[in-house]
């Protein structure tokens, strides 16, 4: 008679401030970790590790998509058919109180729980002991796993001990296997059915980093020696995957360019492409993998079209303060551009509250990252001495009061006390930091200059990130579609809400999120209008005149921290006749405008003209200067832009109407309205949705 051993593999998520646990109905991206685990527990099964006496089966669970079942889970295992084991995988430390809360739960149904990841990998590594959140769980019988578990026999010995009922307190794995053999983690498509994008997998094809940054846990966790899986073995599992509708890759090493494996990887996935394989992946590197002869033109061949860049700062001296030392800021321009010039768009890590970082500094940094360095995309994160970093065994050993909540370890909490700043203010910072990078005008910036082919894609990213970042105010990896919020599974520190409680709460959520689709609707829907001809002289002419203004704002505000308003005001003036210089060019080419608007045009130049003389009749001061910055802003862009797509001043009427509406809703005079107006202007705006939607619709998607 076979004995039988059910694995229960749960990636926990984490409670957001109100004490729900943090699940979207479509999430974001897969959890690589999950399908890691899946994929070896199988092999044991396969190979008969534990003798063909002994059936292994698998179920997995991604608590930020899915409610994990404890009740039956734990009934199952009472009913003793066969042995029940849950491990909580790739737990980091803002997962670790929900893990926790799910591990104690399950312990007092009686069910063996195994718990690993960063957290428990990194404070084992840099620690002496346990510390008081890890004992707790070994109070309560909960097994602590440090270490990698793809190493031979290694997970056959704690599923041995499992099936036996002699499973460890703590699993001490000091050695950092290679991968060559390790099974390829193999995607599940019952569970990919969970996300936005149920084409795109998880996949990691090495381990380790060589290099050496404070804030970092991956070389304390998984060491600096590049460990590489077979290149021939994942291209394999691609191939098998491709079979199955997964047709895009997001490769979570922590530096894909250091892999001994990047060069056959990327030689057989062209080969795939050139067989019609349409296989497409995003990858991290590091800021100097551009320089690495050949992998930015076999990236692009092999169907790379996003890169993940370790920046984390543009200021020099945060760089040599974090140990960075592989980042030169002065060469970044460079390295985006060559991305550029091969098709690949640039997403950003960049981190918030370095040393030397201040309110000011980073208003100026963030600017010098979207107008002079020119990424495509930025993820910004609050410095958060995670437990395995160098950062946090340097706070503890030095004393420094550091959050006691792990919950609050999710780069978007204060955790412990910024010298540069008064609490709440890092915060401020941080939010301030995604605002000017996702508002309606920097991201206009970013469509402008984006090649033709990726212009949708970067379209749907950035309404995606400014609505996670700049309204939910969370990561946009880690959100959804559609917030879930279970009144049951409210965090035991929080009072669990009645039915009446919760009802008003959600219906709030509802009300508050279709304000902000709405809103998100109609922004969106003026930057496509603004963005969608870069082939139209006219809108050649208006991403010229942006890209110039947004340098020309950034050089102003570097020069104000200088004090050197004579080099701002000069700049202000080669603004002005840049733009009458344009636009007088441009009105002079009828075959793209009818008269009507060369006219504008002519009168704006002429306007533009005008102003620069009262501009110059006297030494100006940084009062004017800022005045000429407004003037540039609200006349002269925004006036061309309205003059030339006659469309464009029609929406911005209909921004406007709504709030007069709304204004006159709120004192109450709302029978006032001019009725045919409304249905006039009520037409138009659906015209207007039909237009966008269409255009999104068949091009975009």
């Amino acid at each position: 008679m076979k004995r039988k051993l059910e694995v229960v593999l749960v990636a926990p998520s984490h409670y957001d401030d109100d004490g729900y646990v943090h699940r979207y109905w479509r999430g974001v991206v897969p959890s690589n970790t999950l399908c890691c685990l899946k994929s070896l527990v199988e092999s044991v099964e396969t190979r008969h590790e534990l003798g063909e006496d002994v059936e292994i089966s698998v179920r997995i669970y991604d608590d930020n998509v899915q409610r994990v079942p404890i009740r039956r889970i734990i009934r199952k295992h009472q009913r003793g058919r066969e042995r029940v084991l849950v491990g909580l995988v790739g737990v980091q430390s803002n997962q670790f109180a929900r893990a926790s809360d799910l591990a104690l739960a399950l312990r007092a149904g009686g069910v063996p729980v195994m718990i690993g990841g960063f957290h428990v990998s990194g404070v084992l590594a840099l620690f002496p002991k346990p510390t008081r959140e890890l004992q707790l769980l070994l109070d309560a019988g909960v097994t602590l796993v440090k270490g990698e578990v793809e190493g031979p026999g290694v997970m056959a010995g704690i599923l041995k001990d499992a099936l036996e009922d002699k499973l460890q307190p703590i699993y001490n794995i000091t050695v950092s296997p290679e991968l060559q053999a390790a099974p390829v983690p193999k995607p599940d498509k019952k569970y990919l059915k969970h996300f936005l994008l149920p084409h795109l997998s998880t996949l990691d094809t090495s381990r380790g980093c060589p290099f050496n940054c404070s804030f970092c846990t991956i070389i304390n966790v998984q060491g600096r020696k590049m460990r590489c899986r077979s290149a021939t073995k994942i291209l394999q599992t691609i191939r098998e995957n491709y079979a199955n509708g997964i047709t895009s890759y997001f490769f979570t090493d922590d530096n894909l360019s250091r892999s001994q494996a990047w060069e056959p990887l990327f030689d057989g996935l062209r080969m795939m492409r050139q067989q019609g394989m349409n296989v497409t992946f995003m990858m991290q590197v590091d800021t100097q993998a551009y320089r690495i002869p050949n992998f930015v033109s076999k990236a692009r061949d092999a169907g790379c079209d996003t890169v993940f860049v370790g920046m984390e700062t543009v200021n020099p001296k945060n760089i040599e303060a974090t140990g960075k030392v592989q980042n030169d800021a002065e060469f970044y321009p460079e390295m985006v551009q060559t991305w550029h010039d091969a098709g690949i768009r640039v997403h950003v890590g960049y981190i918030i509250g370095l040393p030397h970082d201040t309110k000011e500094s980073i208003r100026l940094d963030v600017q010098t990252l979207r107008d002079i360095v020119k990424v495509d995309e930025a993820s910004f994160f609050m410095l958060t001495p995670l437990p395995g970093s160098k950062d946090h065994q340097t706070l503890v050993e030095q004393g420094v009061p550091i959050d006691a909540d792990l919950n609050n370890f999710d780069s978007i909490h204060e955790t412990f006390r910024h010298q540069s700043f008064q609490p709440g203010e890092w915060r401020t910072a941080f939010e301030e930091a995604w605002e000017a990078f996702y508002n309606p005008e920097s991201i206009l910036h970013i469509l402008m200059r984006a090649p033709r082919e990726q212009y949708w894609g970067l379209f749907w990213t950035c309404l995606w990130y400014r609505w996670s970042s700049c309204f939910v105010k969370t990561h946009p990896m880690g959100t959804g579609l559609f917030r879930l919020k279970e009144r049951t599974t409210r965090r035991p520190i929080f009072p669990k809400e009645n039915i009446w409680q919760y009802a008003i709460r959600r219906l709030k959520d509802v009300w508050w999120g279709a304000k902000v689709y709405a809103q998100l609707f109609w922004e969106f829907q003026e930057i496509w209008m603004l963005s969608r001809k870069p082939e139209d002289p006219r809108w050649a002419t208006l991403a010229y005149l942006r890209d110039r203004w947004a340098r020309v704002r950034h050089h102003i505000a570097v020069l104000n921290v200088r004090d050197r308003c004579d080099v701002a005001a000069q700049e202000v003036r080669n603004m002005l006749v840049t733009a009458a210089t344009k636009l007088e060019a441009l009105s002079r080419t009828p075959r793209c405008m009818g008269k009507r608007t060369q006219r504008r045009l002519e009168h704006k130049a002429h306007e533009v003209r005008e102003y620069l003389k009262s501009f110059e009749i006297h030494s100006p001061t940084w009062d004017d200067v800022y005045k000429a910055q407004q003037y540039i802003r609200d006349s002269v862009m925004a006036g061309y832009e309205e003059a030339v797509i006659k469309y464009v001043a029609q929406r911005r009427r209909l921004n406007a109407w709504r709030q007069e509406l709304k204004e006159q809703v709120k004192s109450g005079g709302i029978w006032a309205l001019d009725v045919g107006k409304a249905v006039r202007l009520a037409i138009t705006e659906t015209l207007f949705a039909v237009r966008f939607w269409y255009s999104s619709l068949t091009q975009g998607v």
